[in-house]
């Protein structure tokens, strides 16, 4: 597996605002200052390489975009200000911001999606690693690198975590993503007020040398993204919230508008609606579909929310598996926003940290003994507890004790969970399409730190990158608890390895069984003899075939997982039981024998004037054309993402299935009167 040390810095410069900065000098709030002894936020998005543009045209445009996006965020062009009295300011003197140009062509997609545990080459893919943010009063505030490799980029930033929260880092990387598109007026400008109860008199004393950070930053650990998907999220719902749960009927109208905020991370329906529909669409449910006596149960009933009894869950999950005295008090911290807590409110575009950490205390034992729903009802009260005036606690005893906060893992019974599924992480598109992965690097990572995403695919998904010690890792996926909830390894949310790889295997099979040219199939059966590739480990799914040498030039437009459920009606996972596995891989191998071109074709290859065609394996004839975005469309099938590599051998992956107006006939579900 390829590693950080890959990498290599073609380029480093400072990018200017282009447009010189007006903003008065910003005074760090109570949220800010804690922050100075955290690194600096390292997060970023994987994409897929830009169609049109070459590396250095791509490196040339994002600087300009950057230097676009900064008029419009001049504390991030900014340095840290001490004042004699020992306030901190930013003060935004437009000193410029880091860009640096790496390159890791051996580095791919499938190596950064398909290992089940996150690799080590992401942390080569942000700079300032191990960055304290007190160091802002000498380093850039940000920095932003563009790695290229072997088929893709990747876009990462390093943020000071004294000058944003998530709420604002993203709100800028989605801005700097629009001006990328080439969209005149942002559609959310960043609110730089500083007139809130979180601006303080206090003065935190600062060690000399400046703060440290409060954890072992070498420590040994374990990360992995556990994917959940919206169906096991709201069985897990009812489950805690003591419900009856049933496909058909299991989402209510207050799960519905729970999960709206989710949503609104698809882009199509970002596109489509302006950013807008999700707030009218959640009003219209509160006020015309909720009785007017009722509210959103999980906002003022006391309903526990999805989000809470996932917490719940990993909670006991991390307790058991790191096998504590009973009488040891665990601590669950959960980060909330108060922007909305406030009375007055803050606005939502706030910028700068407006985040509290909210603790939950209970034994091991209470934590193991008790149900679900009483670990999910303990970290409920605390959220709901969390109103204007406990926020205003909070920041009344800081001001009696000003500190920097105390990340890590520090009695060995402690979990922190940072970020937010709400968080609009796959909102962004620089011109080219949506990230296909969210990763963060090494910053502020420790036994017990958890962060939450939104599922790529919308609609209520959640991703929780969990670091741990290694043997705590090994605990928690064997635990058959957590694991009954069916969390999949988050792999690009493209499932890689549950999908994708064993689909190739599929159409390399199809290779050796149909293909009845002597030549190949003689070269075929000596690489099955030799075991020369394999794409899965043996015994994965019951798949224990070789494929063939990644020297073979191919080229294999395979479904989506969301096209194969919907178009062929096969659920994957059920789909793959012993009794059913025959019947599914007789289906996949006759759609790849319709889909699958012995040459390589790129997305590059092809004109965007022009339209080309190929006969498949099984004499298929293969219309292809480009769209002005660079998306194939393959016999009227749009693709979703293109030209992911292994050797000789490229893969597309299509919102669909391609095949012959025969078998799609066979293929379609009998319908009744009653569907």
């Amino acid at each position: 597996m390829p590693s950080a040390t890959s990498l290599t810095i073609v380029s480093k410069c400072t990018v200017f605002p282009d447009q010189k900065s007006t903003l008065q000098d910003l005074k760090l709030s109570v949220s800010d200052l804690p922050m100075l002894s955290c690194h600096y936020i390292q997060k970023g998005g994987l994409f897929t390489r830009p169609p049109t543009l070459s590396i250095d045209s791509l490196i040339s445009h994002l600087k300009q975009s950057l230097s676009q996006t900064l008029s419009h965020f001049p504390p991030l062009a900014g340095r840290f200000n001490t004042d004699s009295d020992g306030h901190i300011y930013i003060t935004c003197n437009d000193a410029g911001v880091d860009f640096i140009h790496a390159t890791a062509t051996n580095i791919s997609i499938l190596d950064i999606l398909y290992p089940l545990h996150v690799p080590d080459c992401i942390r080569g893919f942000f700079t300032f690693d191990s960055t304290v943010s007190y160091q802002g009063h000498y380093k850039p505030i940000l920095a932003v690198q563009v790695t290229e490799l072997a088929d893709g980029v990747f876009i990462g930033c390093s943020m000071n975590h004294s000058v944003t929260d998530g709420t604002s880092f993203w709100n800028f990387f989605n801005t700097f993503a629009e001006v990328s598109r080439g969209i005149d007026k942002i559609s959310r400008k960043p609110d730089f007020s500083r007139n809130s109860v979180l601006v303080s008199g206090a003065v935190l004393k600062v060690p000399q040398g400046g703060p440290q950070v409060t954890f072992n930053e070498n420590e040994l650990l374990s990360e992995r993204i556990f994917s959940f998907s919206r169906e096991a999220i709201l069985k897990l719902k009812s489950k805690v919230n003591n419900k009856k749960w049933s496909q058909n009927s299991g989402n209510t109208d207050a799960d519905v508008v729970e999960l709206m905020g989710k949503e609104s991370n698809d882009a199509l329906f970002q596109i489509h609606n302006s950013g807008k529909m999700t707030g009218i669409l959640e009003s219209w449910f509160k006020n015309a579909v909720l009785k007017p006596q009722e509210t959103v149960p999980n906002l003022q009933t006391g309903e526990i929310s999805s989000f809470q009894s996932l917490c719940a869950l990993l909670w006991r999950a991390v307790t058991r598996a790191r096998n504590l005295n009973p009488s040891k008090t665990t601590t669950f911290r959960m980060a909330v926003n108060c922007r909305h807590r406030l009375n007055p409110k803050l606005d939502p575009l706030y910028f700068g940290n407006a985040i509290q950490s909210i603790p939950t205390y209970a034994p091991a034992g209470d934590v193991l003994s008790k149900d679900l729903r009483w670990c999910a009802e303990q970290l409920n009260k605390n959220v709901v507890a969390h109103n204007d005036g406990m926020v205003r606690r909070f920041v009344q005893d800081w001001e009696s004790n000003p500190r920097c906060f105390p990340l890590g893992n520090l009695d060995g019974a402690s979990m922190t969970i940072g970020s937010s599924p709400r968080f609009p992480m796959y909102d962004n598109d620089f011109g080219w399409g949506r990230p296909l992965a969210v990763r963060s690097g090494k910053a502020n990572k420790f036994d017990g730190k958890i962060s939450a995403f939104p599922g790529r695919e919308g609609n209520g998904t959640v991703d929780l990158e969990v670091v741990l010690a290694p043997e705590t890792m090994a605990g928690i996926e064997s635990d058959d608890e957590f694991m009954q909830q069916k969390p999949h390894s988050q792999q690009g949310n493209w499932n890689v390895r549950s999908w994708l790889l064993p689909v190739a295997n599929s159409f390399f099979e199809v290779i050796f069984e149909e293909n009845e040219e002597r030549m190949l199939r003689e070269e075929l059966d000596s690489f099955r003899r030799s075991g020369d590739l394999y794409l899965l480990p043996s015994g994965d799914y019951g798949i224990s075939s070789p494929a063939p040498r990644e020297d073979l030039a191919f080229t294999v437009f395979v479904p989506s997982e969301k096209a194969f459920q919907r178009d062929l009606r096969l659920q994957l996972n059920d789909s793959l039981v012993p009794e059913k596995r025959n019947d599914t891989y007789a289906v996949v191998s006759r759609i790849l024998g319709f889909s699958a071109v012995p040459q390589t074709l790129s997305s590059t290859t092809v004109s965007s004037s022009t339209e080309v065609f190929y006969d498949s394996l099984s004499g298929f004839t293969l219309y292809i054309s480009k769209d002005l975005d660079g998306m194939l469309v393959v016999n009227r099938i749009r693709s979703e993402m293109v030209d992911l590599k292994r050797g000789e051998i490229i893969v597309h992956i299509m919102d669909g299935v391609i095949m012959d107006a025969e078998f799609e006939q066979a293929v379609q579900p009998d319908y009744t009167e009653e569907d």
